[in-house]
């Protein structure tokens, strides 16, 4: 007969093992409850993505030539005194418009003034003598010599005035054209001379436009081609201009040639010295399959585009290998690998994969129609 202390330790393993049995289930069913969740959560369907799309169309494009093009003014000067001096007066502020003639700075003045007043008294004397010597000829009481020596220092009289008048302009300096005042570089009670710059004065419309295309492109440029100028943190619409000047000889070095068009800018929002991209308006009339820039995304290997297919009754995203031309205006040429009439991806791509199902919303206009605020426009 085994005793109570075997008795309960059979029971403990007993218990024991009921326990195990027990956990054991619990666990494995909540593993293959899991597992089945994973699989039916595998197998459910996406959701499609949200995109906006456009249809590619062929559009008439201009032929065009883009380059780099630097922005100088028409009429741009560092402005210096013409006299040494210290200066009395200051009439400008750092950027202040001005007109041509506008007294800007003035120079002490005070010992020409007393100069010009001394060389006007000697002038009137110099009159004087000159008058009575030819009412003394008159009455033949004098002689030629002596008239002449007369009118002879009346004239260096004259001059002498007119000297000392351009020693009192010359103190002062004015405007030479109507323009805006760079930063004003000289103070009140400052010694000055001639060389020391005061400001800088530049006129800003129009501006022209500065660019070098190679020698090969002279024969396609004219003076009157259409240039639209973009300048990137301003208006996306651009400005527009003309081609003013073609320059008369081809740089030895880099075979180029200089060109110049003038731009308006009557809004001042362009200055000297900034740069932007020049198009040069060739010819008008040239049919082109384009889309809107944001449908493309470049690779290292090559560029790629979704276009919209039907399976199974829904929308899905296709994934397009294509060959790109040239720019314009926010659209991009396409040479190979799409069809007009062809639905593209212009918003959500980011989303996107091969095959995958999307849902068509609505496009920003401004995705729609990136070019439709330019003046140069696009037609379809």
């Amino acid at each position: 007969m085994s005793s109570p202390k075997s008795r309960l330790i059979r029971r403990l393993l007993v218990v024991l093992s009921l326990v195990i049995v027990v956990y054991g289930g619990v666990i494995g069913f909540s593993r293959y409850m899991g597992a089945k969740f994973l699989s039916a959560m595998a197998n459910m369907p996406r959701p499609p993505v949200s995109v906006s799309v456009v249809r590619a169309k062929t559009m008439m494009w201009p032929q065009t030539l883009s380059v780099v093009a630097s922005l100088e003014s028409i009429q741009g000067a560092s402005l210096s005194p013409q006299s040494a001096g210290t200066v009395t007066g200051l009439f400008f502020d750092s950027g202040d418009m001005v007109r041509k003639g506008q007294l800007l700075l003035q120079i002490n003045n005070n010992v020409a003034h007393a100069k010009l007043a001394s060389a006007q008294a000697k002038l009137t004397n110099a009159k004087q003598a000159r008058d009575r010597q030819r009412n003394l000829i008159k009455r033949q009481a004098t002689s030629e010599a002596s008239l002449d020596d007369a009118v002879a220092n009346f004239r260096k009289a004259q001059a002498a005035v007119q000297e000392a008048q351009a020693v009192l302009t010359d103190l002062q300096l004015r405007a030479p054209f109507d323009g805006h005042m760079g930063i004003r570089e000289v103070s009140l009670g400052q010694y000055v001379s001639p060389g020391t710059t005061v400001a800088s004065i530049e006129q800003w419309s129009p501006l022209r436009v500065i660019f070098s295309l190679p020698q090969r492109e002279i024969i396609r440029i004219k003076i009157g081609n259409k240039v639209h100028l973009r300048v990137d943190g301003l208006s996306k619409k651009g400005f527009d201009g003309k081609v003013s000047a073609i320059d008369a000889s081809v740089d030895s070095r880099t075979r180029d040639v200089r060109i110049e068009a003038r731009i308006d800018n009557a809004d001042e929002r362009l200055r000297s010295g900034m740069y932007g991209v020049a198009e040069i308006i060739l010819k008008q009339g040239q049919q082109t399959l384009a889309v809107p820039q944001t449908a493309i995304t470049f690779k290292s290997y090559g560029a790629y585009l979704y276009v919209i297919k039907q399976q199974q009754g829904a929308d899905v995203a296709m994934a397009r290998s294509i060959q790109t031309g040239r720019q314009h205006q926010g659209y991009v040429a396409i040479t190979h690998g799409l069809k007009a009439g062809e639905q593209v991806v212009i918003a959500g791509q980011v989303k996107l994969h091969n095959g995958a199902r999307v849902r068509i919303v609505p496009a920003p206009g401004a995705l729609l129609h990136p070019a439709l605020d330019n003046k140069q426009g696009l037609n379809p």
